[in-house]
């Protein structure tokens, strides 16, 4: 009996240890338990940026921008606002829910209805339409998860709104909004704007919206699938890597990982099969705004005959398939999380998007 007592109480003082440890270090521990790279980035920036000619769209994104902080009390606007060389908060974005991974910023839960129509005046500046669709989606599927539990924080409420640096049509500054499943991170420097990184997908995929039963990456499932069948026997020997899923490679924490480009070539693609890789990559660089998005398409096809398109997975099951689109200057990645094992239709999925010469604006900001 004496002997039970002593394993129970070392269990017990185990246990305490290890919660300790949890809430402590919650970074370590989702690092340690999932190997998830959740360090800041390592960016050395320049000295100084010397003011950089404009456009209207980054006018309207900065005077939305400005509007926004001037409703912010001084608390607030404290919690709201980072230094631009803050490199732990330009990388703290992430899949997993607060708790797991601790997020900085204004909480959604804090913003006055007239605060909170002000962060959406300025979304709607920085995203498409479908953009903020897409948002939207993602909010509601956060709203099926329980708001009590008792370590992660679920719930639209532990979504935040970010500023680095000071709101500028002329000098650097950067944008993030976001939470479980999704970090919208932008880097504006004058006319210039880069979305990456940019992570999507979502929990659950299937979400009721507007009354309307929704699957929320419905069109970029669906235009791979087009594409992947258009192709013939010998490209798809080229392009189907293998008949197993794999998860991100260019999650959050992979700041500089390269990736080799895998699949068939835009090149070896006829015209229709271009336009249908064309139409994929819009699914995703759709969500931007239509003046950046327009500059970033121009690279696209610029690129085309660089671009790759791959597959890992099963091919008669959309949705539950990864495939991966690597470019010189755009690689966007789809990653099932559940299996055909496991689920009759898919509800777990990631999606990203970098630019890994421009991550973060890195092009135009970096130290050289």
């Amino acid at each position: 009996m004496r002997i039970a007592l002593k394993a129970l109480g070392l269990l017990a003082i185990v246990l305490i240890a290890f919660m300790t440890f949890v809430f402590v270090q919650p970074r370590l521990t989702t690092g340690i338990v999932f190997g998830v790279n959740t360090a800041p980035v390592e960016i050395r920036l320049r000295d100084n940026f010397q003011p950089r000619t404009t456009d209207a769209k980054t006018e309207a994104i900065t005077a939305a921008a400005k509007a926004f902080l001037e409703a912010l009390d001084a608390g607030q606007r404290s919690k709201a606002t980072y230094a631009f060389t803050d490199n732990a908060q330009r990388s703290n974005w992430s899949n997993f829910p607060e708790g797991m991974i601790p997020r900085g910023g204004l909480k959604l839960s804090v913003l006055s209805a007239e605060q909170h129509a002000l962060m959406d005046a300025l979304l709607a500046e920085i995203m498409s339409p479908r953009g903020i669709l897409n948002l939207e989606y993602q909010l509601a599927a956060e709203q099926t998860f329980p708001t009590d539990h008792w370590f992660n924080k679920y719930g639209v409420d532990h979504f935040y709104v970010a500023i680095l640096g000071e709101p500028s049509s002329a000098k650097p500054w950067m944008f993030q909004f976001g939470g479980h499943h999704l970090g919208i991170n932008v880097t504006i420097y004058g006319a210039d704007v880069t979305f990456s990184p940019m992570l999507t997908g979502g929990q659950p995929l299937y979400i009721e919206h507007d009354g309307k039963q929704e699957f929320i990456v419905e069109d970029e499932v669906n235009a791979a699938q087009v594409l992947l069948e258009s192709l013939g026997e010998v490209q798809k020997a080229q392009a189907i890597r293998s008949d197993k899923a794999m998860n991100l490679l260019l999650g959050p924490g992979e700041y500089g990982t390269t990736v080799a480009p895998e699949g068939i070539k835009g090149s070896d693609l006829s015209e229709t099969q271009r336009e249908l890789l064309i139409a994929l990559i819009q699914t995703r660089l759709g969500f931007i705004n239509d003046d950046d998005n327009a500059a970033k398409m121009e690279t696209v096809m610029a690129e085309l005959d660089d671009t790759y398109f791959g597959w890992w997975g099963p091919q008669d099951a959309p949705g539950f398939a990864y495939f991966r689109i690597t470019a010189p200057s755009t690689i966007i990645e789809y990653a099932p999380q559940d299996t055909l094992a496991e689920q009759r239709d898919q509800e777990h999925a990631h999606s990203m998007y970098r630019d890994p010469g421009n991550d973060y604006g890195m092009k135009w900001i970096g130290a050289e």
